[in-house]
């Protein structure tokens, strides 16, 4: 009788805590679909390291998404989204860009050095600024 007693106080807090990470998850989730889907972008390059979708909206700004699937450590991911907004800063890319651009990032981008990073983005949104005047006239 006594066990069972003791057991009761450790399983309500397992199950307070398996609560809140359900809490937490669907609060995450009902955020990240209140702005937009995918589905409402454009896709306009896609690559073996990266891929980029475009939505066209007044303002203009970068978000990047890094699967924690691909990357396991937060170290990783912190890293990549900070050489990608760098570069996307150093070429002032998102003023040639007038919308959202979302940049996707896969595992081989992880080899990719900073410089052949430049050149990779620098080529991708270029294409899209080429094309989209083209499509424009």
């Amino acid at each position: 009788m006594a066990l069972g007693l003791e057991c009761l106080p450790r399983q309500e807090e397992l199950f307070l805590q398996t609560e809140e990470r359900r809490a937490e998850k669907f609060s995450a989730l009902s955020l990240s679909q209140a702005k937009f889907k995918y589905t409402d972008m454009e896709l306009f390059y896609s690559s073996k390291n990266f891929r980029l979708f475009f939505m066209p909206r007044e303002e203009g700004f970068l978000q990047i998404s890094i699967s924690k699937k691909n990357f396991n450590k937060a170290v990783e991911r912190n890293k990549l989204k900070r050489r990608i907004r760098e570069i996307f800063r150093k070429g002032s890319f998102m003023s040639l860009v007038n919308g959202v651009v979302v940049f996707s990032v896969f595992k081989p981008f992880r080899e990719l050095s900073y410089s052949n990073a430049v050149l990779e983005i620098e080529s991708a949104v270029k294409l899209f600024v080429s094309e989209r005047n083209k499509n424009e006239y």
